[in-house]
């Protein structure tokens, strides 16, 4: 009911002529179904999903790897931690200018500006996930004379799966977000540069169907991942 009530009071604002900046809903939905078909549009989703499935999945797996570490060894915590902090409140967008310096102007930064902005939060989640298990299972396991990789694999890692799920599903979403934010100052390419040419060239219209677009396709994919965590947690 929400989503329909903000969409009456759009339209009738944008009917109204309230600002140039605010189109009637209508025209933005007939702006959608254009740009839809276009070349352009499909080249960019293709940039843009191209740089987030490649990107993603090393950063899953090396985040949950490093957090798995920094859980189970104390040093391991005290050298990564003020780094992960330092990773989770740095903005993004003052990042970016180093990783262009580093990587240049092309893919590459694009791939590592979304391994650099989802790595703290998977991180940070897999260790309280671990740190989070019952401490009774633990105990029991060890009365059980159980091995370091059995207590891992049946105990820790079962424990810890729905707050590691949790991360990568809030890292999915930053994955998505960083991708388009470097396409945005890296190139102008994918659904970042698309956005920021039509931001440039006042197609209102467009830009808001290309807003709507990502924000779809965003809560789609954190909408599974959620799916799949409650699945786990059950």
């Amino acid at each position: 009911m929400s989503v329909v009530v903000v969409i009456a009071l759009w339209e009738g604002a944008g009917r109204a002529g309230l600002s140039q900046a605010l189109p009637p809903f209508t025209d933005v939905v007939a702006a959608f179904g254009e740009i839809l078909t276009s070349d352009r549009f499909r080249e960019a989703v293709v940039a843009t999903f191209r740089a987030v499935l490649i990107g993603f999945p090393p950063s899953v797996v090396i985040g949950i790897l490093i957090g798995t570490v920094m859980a189970l060894y104390r040093p391991a915590r005290w050298t990564f931690d003020p780094w992960v902090n330092l990773g989770l409140s740095l903005p993004l967008v003052s990042m970016i200018p180093v990783i262009i310096f580093v990587f240049g102007l092309g893919d590459a930064s694009i791939l590592a500006v979304v391994i650099i902005y989802t790595l703290p939060i998977l991180i940070v989640n897999t260790v309280a996930g671990i740190e989070s298990v019952n401490r009774d299972l633990v105990d029991m396991g060890k009365s059980f004379n159980a091995a370091g990789p059995t207590m891992f694999r049946r105990i820790i890692l079962p424990g810890a799966a729905p707050l590691v799920l949790a991360g990568v599903r809030l890292a999915a979403g930053r994955a998505i977000k960083g991708a388009i934010i470097a396409e945005q100052i890296v190139g102008l390419i994918g659904l970042g540069g698309l956005i920021q040419r039509l931001g440039g060239a006042f197609a209102v219209d467009e830009l808001y169907a290309m807003i709507i677009f990502v924000g779809i396709v965003g809560v789609v994919s954190v909408a599974l991942l959620s799916h799949l965590e409650k699945g786990v947690a059950v």
